[in-house]
């Protein structure tokens, strides 16, 4: 049984509890808190085993396998490292970290120890992002050129997201989504970024616009902010028909028109092929059990998705923020 500690005590800590309070396949031991009486709090309510003041002190337990980074990606760099040199594999949250050189300088550590490292996208786990990848592949709606994907919140409340030292804005938050979707649905081999956008009077960016140009022709039009709320959906555009896929960030359900049309009006009912999300615990689940397969395969990295895949899209924010001119503080 692999056993999971929980870094952070925040909603995503949570969520993530309670996924694997209802799995069979890995327990959550503990939790760390820089608060012990919070920390505590939560072993109480999922019946863990321990409770940790510090996060130095849940690394030094030899009971824990692996820690799920669930704090803020301005703390991801430094709190991967903490596990890493303790000998514990790491599953962490998104965006991995705040910067590709961040992010290499992980995996060089990671190899050194053997270790299993991977960053917990939870989208590119979920089982209807599968069948979206197949139905592209078997070219059901033809050659795909072109698509939008969104994802936008007012989260101007939030302090992590306003502040440049730790890491704000929209980009890293939910501006990872679009550009994760653009990923499983035209790869990786992009030609040209162009980026533009809005930043706040502290210098993160509030909203953002971004433009990718693969060198096949393709082109993805994509969009995020933390100011307002938009439809968080994606459209896929191909020579013989298009898909919507209903929740850009966690899919909720597709639909497929698999033939070639004109005008949008002449479609009818049967001409659309609807598919519905697996109810499943919290959608965590399929990550957790991507993770424990890896590591007791003896696996340093996810198949599913490569420390590879990881540094390419912190590389691609990079350069969005560098035209953005978004810039941190420990940069």
């Amino acid at each position: 049984m692999i056993r999971f500690g929980i870094m952070g005590a925040g909603s995503i800590a949570h969520a993530m509890l309670t996924t694997l309070s209802h799995m069979k396949e890995a327990e959550a031991y503990g939790v760390a808190s820089r608060s012990l009486e919070k920390a505590e709090a939560y072993r109480e309510q999922y019946q863990l085993k321990k409770a940790y003041g510090s996060y130095e002190e849940m690394v030094q337990d030899e009971a824990i396998d692996v820690v799920y980074i669930a704090t803020p990606h301005s703390f991801h760099f430094e709190q991967a490292k903490l596990c890493l040199k303790h000998g514990k594999h790491v599953l962490c949250e998104k965006a991995f970290t705040a910067n590709a050189e961040q992010t290499e300088q992980l995996i060089q550590l990671a190899k050194q120890k053997g270790l299993f490292l991977g960053e917990a996208m939870w989208t590119r786990f979920m089982p209807l992002i599968q069948k979206l990848k197949e139905i592209i592949e078997k070219k059901t709606i033809g050659d795909v050129l072109s698509m939008t994907a969104n994802l936008n919140f007012p989260m101007l409340h939030k302090e992590r997201l306003v502040k440049p030292e730790l890491a704000g804005g929209a980009l890293l938050d939910v501006g990872i989504y679009p550009l994760t979707m653009a990923s499983i649905v035209m790869g990786d081999d992009i030609e040209k970024v162009v980026a533009t956008g809005v930043l706040s009077e502290s210098g993160v960016d509030l909203m953002g616009q971004y433009t990718l140009i693969y060198k096949d022709g393709k082109m993805a039009d994509l969009n995020s902010g933390m100011c307002a709320f938009s439809d968080g959906n994606a459209v896929i555009n191909g020579t013989g028909g298009i898909i919507t896929v209903e929740g850009t960030n966690c899919p909720r359900a597709m639909k497929v028109w698999d033939h070639s049309w004109n005008l949008i009006m002449d479609l009818k009912a049967e001409d659309v092929a609807t598919y519905e999300a697996e109810q499943g615990l919290t959608g965590y689940e399929y990550e957790v059990l991507a993770c424990v397969k890896a590591i007791e395969a003896g696996k340093t990295e996810f198949r599913e998705m490569p420390l590879s895949q990881t540094k390419k899209m912190m590389e691609l924010m990079d350069e969005i923020r560098r035209q953005l001119g978004v810039r941190y503080p420990f940069e």
